[in-house]
């Protein structure tokens, strides 16, 4: 949501916010006092006071390090290991679950990603979530970790400094994700009659926009994965491969000192295809698909592709060791080890080379690639922590050690496209750049979307935009003209925000692209001989055309709203709608047969609909609207110190109800009648 600038903020803006040690209460006392607070003021300034209150108590509970007297080398296997335990019990969790609503005759595709599971203290929460949250908190335990001087060997039992550091990580996670929250988002508290405190956001229809966005995002990742889902039970051992990997980890044994792996041909026996297929799946069916095979300028002989079977095979690694490793009520230094997952050098290095296969050289390169590294000024480019690195070595040795949470839930665009920056493959290179590639091969795909269209008769696309010139001071990324109006296109690669700090980067560059989207507008609109040049009609066919600005990020973070009067596109929905096809709007399926169908409408019949309808259609997409309709607002328990009672409000996104639901069922029936293309599996 937009945050309004107010004198408070400015002044507190280079203050330590009260999720840090640094914060000082008379510095904000001060500013809060040098003012007339607006209610957002205050509400600020009250959050900044219970965040700092509950760090207050935090440091005096818990040790500095929270990990206690563990050296550098085994406060990082700790830290791992809880991270890959902690995963793990939240993974059986989801199962009984999705066990117990097995008997649910109906799903929509898209609901079991908000499959939520419930902890010890009565939150709830994702799979995700808690994978995302835990890895974050890694990342600052590591950091902590990296600083410890001095070696000396573990105690026998590390059960102690792992529960103290968990509850000490997971908690200042907690209060850095409240206090973003209030910062970026204008959450506040209330207390509610029984004195309890609870966390709400100022604008919960905003909010709910932006998880529709994401879940919107996560169903985009699966439509190319879902052709090969759909088609993997009809296929051969031997052409599952062909789509797939050739060769895997195909058995994984520790011995005493090392692990050993062993590379063969995938098999590929069951009748959903692997992880893999549906990740390469995804990213051929993005923007990443025209980079997959790109030699990376900062790595040599190393490409996306490869980094992604990389990940794959170091997977294999780790379940195949997770497998065989059970999770003992205590923990010793040996099992801290195990829990890890820990895996010579020579070992990751060997498996990558011959499961891709590449020279031992670039395996190795491809091993430091993916090491972790906590950021630094130097290193920021594509350093997107755990998740697009998860390999984390530990100090002084040569072995590394696997977090499952960042190895099984990465987003797959958000790794490669970190993959990319930190390879060099980004706008900085001329060479390799991205904006100017995609903006291209997107303008591409629009065009032959329009010229498919059935329904279009006159509509026409430039095909290489408009260029700038000294004649004409404007480039324009995309012109689109059909059914009497003319889209002035500011074309974005922006995916969808992974952070409250991110997230507040997208808006001004949304803002930024709006302006210039108006900008380039507004002087087109003197130009009709520009525009009729560059679309190949008359000139007094383009004065005749009414002219709308609009910003088309790659992802759906914006779409549907307006920035300065310009509408926000997501890239996917404008290629559907200019495609002149059915678009589907939601695949029911049926629990346990693993049977689907999807659910299309219709926009328009006739060019000149598509142009009137088009301004409405893209501000309140039903693609949208139907996710929407599926959050309600519930409330989870979060941990307190210097408070008696505290809950934060969460949206859950459940299953399709109602008329939704109805339409569904009937969609079913439809399978069993043998109308639908997916058959059982």
């Amino acid at each position: 949501m937009s945050i309004t600038e107010t004198h408070f903020r400015k002044s507190v803006s280079n203050l330590k916010p009260p999720s840090s040690g640094q914060y000082i209460q008379a510095d904000w006392d001060l500013a809060y006092g040098k003012i007339s607070p607006t209610d957002d003021d205050t509400r600020l300034y009250e959050a900044a006071k219970w965040i700092a209150s509950e760090y207050a108590e935090l440091s005096k509970k818990y040790p500095s390090p929270a990990f206690g007297s563990l050296d550098s080398e085994w406060a990082t296997i700790l830290a791992v290991a809880i991270l890959n335990r902690d995963h793990r019990i939240a993974e059986k969790l989801r199962d009984e679950v999705a066990k117990e609503r097995r008997d649910d005759p109906i799903y929509s595709m898209d609901a079991f990603s908000g499959l939520r599971i419930e902890g010890n203290n009565g939150q709830h929460f994702t799979t995700t979530d808690f994978a995302e949250s835990s890895t974050d908190l890694t990342e600052n335990w590591l950091f902590d970790a990296l600083k410890v001087s001095g070696s000396s060997a573990p105690p026998e039992d590390l059960t102690t400094f792992g529960v103290a550091a968990g509850k000490f990580y997971s908690f200042r996670k907690l209060l850095s994700t409240l206090w973003n929250q209030a910062w970026f988002d204008a959450w506040y508290f209330d207390l509610d009659k029984d004195g309890a405190t609870i966390w709400m956001p100022s604008d919960p229809d905003a909010m709910i926009l932006d998880q529709s966005w994401l879940q919107r995002q996560q169903t985009n990742l699966m439509n190319y994965p879902y052709i090969d889902i759909s088609i993997w039970p009809s296929l051969s051992p031997s052409q599952r491969r062909k789509r797939s990997r050739l060769r895997a980890v195909t058995s994984v044994r520790r011995t005493e000192n090392s692990v050993l792996a062993r590379v063969s041909s995938a098999q590929y026996l069951s009748s959903r295809p692997p992880v893999y297929t549906i990740e390469r799946s995804g990213l051929e069916g993005s923007f990443i698909a025209d980079f997959l095979d790109v030699d990376m300028p900062n790595a040599k002989g190393v490409t996306v592709a490869h980094l992604l079977s990389a990940w794959h095979l170091i997977l294999d690694i780790a379940h195949g060791l997770s497998r065989v490793t059970k999770l003992p009520q205590t923990i010793s230094p040996k099992d801290a080890q195990e829990i890890a997952l820990t895996v010579p050098e020579g070992t990751l290095v060997q498996a990558i080379a011959e499961g891709i296969p590449v020279d031992a050289v670039t395996a190795k390169k491809i091993v430091e690639f993916l090491t972790f590294e906590i950021k630094t000024s130097k290193n920021q480019k594509g350093n997107r922590g755990l998740w697009s690195a998860p390999l984390v070595k530990i100090p002084n040795c040569n072995d590394y050690l696997l977090p499952l949470p960042a190895l099984e839930t990465s987003n797959p665009l958000r790794k490669a496209e970190a993959w990319m920056e930190k390879g060099g493959i980004d706008d900085s290179n001329p060479i390799a750049a991205r904006g100017e590639k995609y903006e291209e091969i997107y303008r591409a795909r629009i065009r032959q979307a329009v010229i498919d269209n059935r329904y279009f008769k006159t509509a026409s696309v430039a095909e290489h935009g408009v260029k700038k010139t000294k004649d004409f001071g404007e480039q324009i990324d995309l012109l689109v003209a059909f059914g009497g109006i003319c889209l002035v296109g500011e074309v974005k690669l922006l995916l969808m925000p992974a952070d409250p700090f991110e997230k507040a980067r997208y808006d001004g560059k949304l803002k930024s692209a709006a302006t210039q989207a108006k900008r380039k507008t507004q002087l087109l609109q003197t130009r009709p001989d520009v525009a009729a040049k560059a679309l190949g009609i008359a000139v007094e066919s383009a004065k005749s055309l009414r002219y709308i600005p609009i910003v088309i990020p790659a992802q759906d973070y914006g779409f549907s709203t307006k920035v300065d009067d310009v509408l926000i596109v997501e890239a996917s929905f404008l290629k559907l709608y200019l495609s002149g096809g059915d678009l589907v709007v939601g695949r029911a399926i049926q629990k346990g047969s693993s049977r689907a169908i999807d659910r299309t409408i219709q926009y328009y019949q006739t060019e000149a609909q598509a142009g009137q309808k088009f301004e409405s259609e893209a501000s309140a997409p039903y693609v949208l609207k139907r996710i929407k309709e599926r959050f309600e607002w519930s409330s989870t328990p979060i941990p307190t110190i210097a408070h008696s009672e505290a809950y934060m409000a969460v949206p859950i996104f459940g299953d399709v109800t109602g008329i939704e639901r109805q339409k569904a069922r009937s969609l079913i029936s439809r399978l069993s009648n043998g109308q639908s293309e997916f058959r059982r599996r």
